[in-house]
């Protein structure tokens, strides 16, 4: 019993021997470095493609008699939403499978570093990586929405 009345659930080990304990040691860290990686690179992607249309815009105030070159712009745009987006959700993708790895380890490791991991429901963790996944998507899209606006001249300046 704890001090606050309530009963610690026995701490159970792992069945697992020392190297193999190492390696599923190495092989968590290595899952999480590659969602944090893959995190990183999604950001900087949308940022990116952010600055990108910021310099589509720019390009195509500097040369409004230059009507192919706008049409060009327009093209581009598109194109580097799309691919953005693509290259998103490919990055979302591997973060599943790295939680799909970690969530494996996890199971082998001892009965206090599986309750300390799903100290967070999984379904929490989903719905957080997807609302971001959806900000960034939102992102690009409204990056792309002005930048189209801008090079097609819906709105005056």
């Amino acid at each position: 019993m704890s001090d606050t009345g309530t009963e610690d659930a026995e701490l159970i080990a792992s069945d697992v021997d020392e190297l193999t304990h190492a390696e599923l040691l190495c092989l968590y860290k290595d899952a999480e470095e590659n969602i944090r990686f893959s995190k990183l690179l999604q950001w900087r992607i949308t940022g990116g493609t952010l600055a990108i249309y910021l310099l589509f815009t720019l390009m195509a105030s500097g040369y409004m008699a230059a009507g192919i070159m706008t049409k060009i712009l327009i093209i581009l745009s598109f194109l580097v939403g799309s691919i953005s987006i693509s290259i998103l959700a490919i990055f979302q993708s591997w973060q599943g499978t790295e939680r799909e790895k970690i969530g494996l380890i996890i199971g082998k490791l001892s009965s206090l570093a599986r309750r300390v991991y799903n100290t967070k429901p999984k379904r929490m963790a989903d719905i957080e990586r997807y609302s971001l996944y959806g900000f960034m998507c939102c992102a690009i899209l409204a990056g792309g929405f002005f930048a189209l606006s801008r090079l097609m001249r819906w709105f005056p300046a």
